[in-house]
């Protein structure tokens, strides 16, 4: 079976599944995706080496090479190729989802798998999406109007190295170049996708990131910023970020682009603060402390959200309501401070308890990932072989 993946980013689910499918004999795999040359130098690059060949999206000859390998199977996830890519597709997601997408990335979504594959909405024997659990299978059904017999639900490839990780925290000091077995290490995770202002309802961001410093201080802790594409982020946030950092010496700046390995913060936090990314999620896989950021006052009618157009970050207007949000704030697996004071109080309880809220973390899982044991890879490839040849 030949197998295209085309991918913004080698990370996660895409990742995950690459490795396994590199290393099944019956398999042979192209994998297509932008800054390939960031992820060679990533330490997963190291401890899983693809021998496949990877191709990087900004080539010229990207479309001839993937039509001229005519795979059987391509997946796809979030932006699809302007060609046709293999016979069938499947398309993944970007992590396990907390906010619903507007109508306008649906139609989007609906109109370029059209324009590839056939219409999602009615039976194709020549698409599949992926889903997480029940839940998200429903979501994907009456949301996005995608046939339930077009959904599998499979689980998260990820979750298999999320479960058992190639690397452990002391292989890791020299790409960090912090002391990550002597310290305690805070991992900030700041998503975009809520403008210039970071910590939400919390308070005041620079009186938050004083704070944050001086306890991380306090503890002789290591602080990482763990963050999305750079060229997402508003300037004056970017500013803001890399001036606090500045005067920490125990501190260190990732952006997904320029470092994509983002398994490597998962596996040497020992506490990890975010503001509603679904990138937390993985972070329960770790039975570690998850502490949650509420981005955005819910007594407000009307937000106005970053979207991204045409390459460019714009602002949107979207009501506040259950047409934004999949679920409660409070039904996260972690803890959900309400003012500053609670969360540097929470910060200090996770860095002397790792199982802090580890229950609610387990609880989330269990309600929202379908069998995590390390073997998803495995059964969502068995299915693959099985439909490709349909």
């Amino acid at each position: 079976m030949r197998v295209c993946i085309w991918t913004t980013s080698l990370q996660a689910d895409t990742l995950a599944l690459a490795i396994a499918l590199d290393r099944d004999p019956e398999v042979e795999l192209l994998v297509v995706a932008a800054s390939l040359e960031a992820y060679r130098n990533e330490p997963i690059a190291r401890f899983c080496p693809l021998s496949c060949q990877l191709l990087d999206r900004s080539r010229d000859d990207h479309e001839s090479i993937v039509r001229a390998f005519d795979a059987d199977v391509f997946f796809a996830d979030n932006h699809m190729p302007k060609y046709l890519a293999g016979r069938k597709m499947v398309f993944f997601w970007h992590g396990v989802p907390l906010k619903i997408r507007p109508r306008r990335d649906i139609r989007s979504f609906h109109k370029n798998s059209k324009r590839l594959i056939g219409t999602t909405t009615k039976p194709n024997p020549r698409f599949l999406a992926q889903c997480y659990q029940q839940m998200d299978y429903q979501h994907r059904v009456n949301h996005w109007n995608i046939d339930p017999s077009n959904c599998r639900i499979w689980g998260s490839a990820y979750s298999d190295l999320l479960i058992n990780p190639p690397y452990q925290r002391a292989d890791l000091e020299d790409y960090y170049q912090l002391d990550l077995t002597g310290r305690k290490n805070i991992l900030l995770s700041l998503t975009w996708n809520f403008g210039a202002q970071a910590f939400g309802v919390l308070g005041d961001d620079d009186a938050i990131y004083t704070e944050l410093l001086e306890t991380a201080a306090a503890r002789d802790a290591n602080l990482i910023f763990s963050l999305h594409d750079k060229f997402r982020y508003p300037p004056e946030l970017i500013e803001k970020i890399e001036s606090y950092a500045s005067r920490y010496p125990n501190s260190y700046i990732k952006y997904k682009n320029e470092h994509a390995d983002n398994l490597a913060d998962l596996v040497v936090s020992d506490v990890m603060i975010c503001n509603f990314s679904s990138f937390i999620v993985f972070h329960y896989f770790m039975g570690k402390p998850s502490i949650h950021i509420q981005p955005v006052d819910l007594k407000k009618w009307f937000i106005g959200l970053p979207t991204m157009r045409r390459g460019e970050v714009q602002s949107v207007f979207r009501r506040n309501n259950e047409s934004l949000w999949l679920y409660p704030f409070e039904d996260c697996g972690g803890s959900l401070p309400q003012n500053q004071q609670q969360l540097i109080a929470d910060i200090n309880h996770s860095l002397d308890h790792s199982d802090y809220c580890s229950d609610r973390a387990r609880r989330f899982i269990e309600d929202k990932v379908y069998r995590p044991d390390g073997n998803t890879c495995a059964r969502i490839i068995d299915d693959i072989k099985q439909w490709a040849h349909d």
